[in-house]
């Protein structure tokens, strides 16, 4: 049997988890895991909007394996929004999240592939609980986006397991 992971967001100051495994992550002008229509990013007349950072992890809750190794996460590589950035970086403690100024110290997530994928921990782990790097997401909405609802886009988080 394989391990049991799920992929957790962390909020607030304490990293509150909910599983957003298999779910879905809004980016929004808010610290929370809550996919509503509230504090929405917006387009704005000139320079950008930044979100709250949205903190991922990989939990593993159960399972039958040896070890878990080579923990990493990506994209297709292609992202399908006009004006509108999604950075990436790894990052090993927990910080509470806080609204973007800058992509300063993260990289263009969409340069994350199959082949070349954001490291977050090489391993090996071999037991349950809160694993590996967090991934630490930012949306950047700039004066070019073309307004409305984004359509989804995919993140990967991929791992070889004994």
């Amino acid at each position: 049997m394989a391990a049991t992971v799920q992929i957790v967001e962390k909020n607030g100051a304490g990293g509150t988890t909910t599983d957003k495994t298999s779910g879905t992550v809004r980016f929004k002008n808010a610290d929370n895991s809550t996919v509503d229509l509230n504090n929405p990013m917006v387009k704005p007349g000139a320079g950008s909007d930044w979100s709250f950072e949205k903190w991922l992890r990989m939990n593993v809750s159960g399972g039958t394996y040896t070890q878990i190794t080579n923990v990493k996460v990506y994209t297709d590589g292609s992202s399908g929004w006009t004006g509108v950035n999604l950075w990436a970086k790894a990052v090993a403690s927990y910080a509470t999240p806080a609204e973007g100024t800058a992509s300063a110290g993260y990289t263009n997530a969409f340069t994350y592939t199959s082949g070349a994928a954001l490291s977050l921990g090489a391993g090996p782990f071999t037991s349950t609980g809160e694993k590996g790097d967090h991934a630490v997401l930012l949306m950047e909405v700039t004066s070019t986006a073309t307004g409305g609802v984004l359509a989804a886009e995919t993140l990967t988080l991929a791992w070889d397991e004994i």
